[in-house]
């Protein structure tokens, strides 16, 4: 008998070399359920294997966001500062031209809000067929599909974000490189990710498994090192990696914790010139040529 989670069984399942060099090597770094994630021995990268395809995932997706009005607001508001401090890092890099920027994974939309407000020329790029037609009804031009599809000319972009897509993806250099690829020489790459493993590790001594490397939608779990790596490798330079915000829940304990949570990480980085481990950061990189 096969365990059935988010409609996946072990037979939808298959093994991977590490994602971002190619190892075979690797060692046990979690599991949970049908679900292991390995820690590869040569760039100590974390990913899921076995895994499922990226067709069985597609399909999953269409339940993964949230739908109803009262859930899909309460996520934009939850995101306020992270994109508020993602467009300034837009806005300082454009010298205050705003130019063309696109979302990647953009969901309903609210970073093209936030971005169109400001005076840039705004395009989505999503895979949930109804966040699409929520973005659109706004106004916004979304496409449907993945980077895959090649679906923008190359160098059509001064700007490309993506929020929490990037430990999505199958193939993190690729996509990154696609990223690279639609960007104009100069432009800006503005990459937020969860840097989960330290508090799993630090919650797992405690007996404690709050599900937080989320499988299977989170196929890969960067932290600083190896999200700069793949930056890195997919060509980017000027490499950074901050705090960059922080989530504000619908809950005002869970907003001052979350809150105080990310202060504390800034000051930490400013001070100490080092990431505050556990706490979601944003990566930017450039295309130089």
């Amino acid at each position: 008998m096969h365990r059935k989670v988010h409609g996946l069984t072990e037979r939808d399942l298959l093994p991977i070399p590490c994602s971002l060099c190619g190892s075979t090597t690797s060692a046990r770094e979690h599991r949970r359920g049908i679900f292991e994630y390995r820690r590869c021995s040569r760039c100590r990268f974390v990913y899921l294997s076995p895994r499922p395809s990226q067709a069985k995932l597609i399909e999953c997706y269409q339940r993964y966001l949230p739908e109803e009005d009262p859930d899909v607001n309460a996520w934009g508001r939850m995101m306020e500062v992270i994109f508020s401090r993602a467009g300034d890092a837009a806005d300082r890099h454009a010298a205050g031209k705003p130019g063309d920027l696109l979302d990647v994974g953009t969901a309903h939309g609210f970073f093209l809000d936030v971005m169109r407000a400001r005076g840039w020329r705004v395009k989505g790029l999503e895979i949930a067929k109804k966040a699409i037609a929520a973005a659109r009804a706004k106004g916004h031009e979304v496409l449907e599909g993945t980077l895959d599809s090649n679906p923008f000319p190359p160098a059509s972009f001064d700007v490309v974000s993506s929020f929490y897509v990037v430990e999505h993806v199958f193939d993190p250099v690729d996509f990154l490189g696609r990223i690279r690829t639609l960007l104009r020489p100069g432009g800006l790459a503005i990459i937020r990710w969860p840097h989960t493993a330290p508090l799993v590790r630090f919650l797992m001594t405690l007996g404690e498994d709050l599900n937080l490397y989320d499988p299977p939608w989170h196929l890969s779990q960067f932290e600083p090192g190896t999200i700069e790596l793949a930056m890195r490798r997919a060509g980017f330079t000027s490499v950074h990696t901050s705090t960059g915000g922080w989530t504000l829940p619908a809950s005002p304990v869970g907003r001052t914790i979350s809150a105080t949570g990310g202060r504390i990480a800034e000051a930490w980085e400013a001070v100490l010139k080092r990431s505050f481990p556990g706490v979601s950061k944003t990566t930017t990189g450039i295309r130089k040529d």
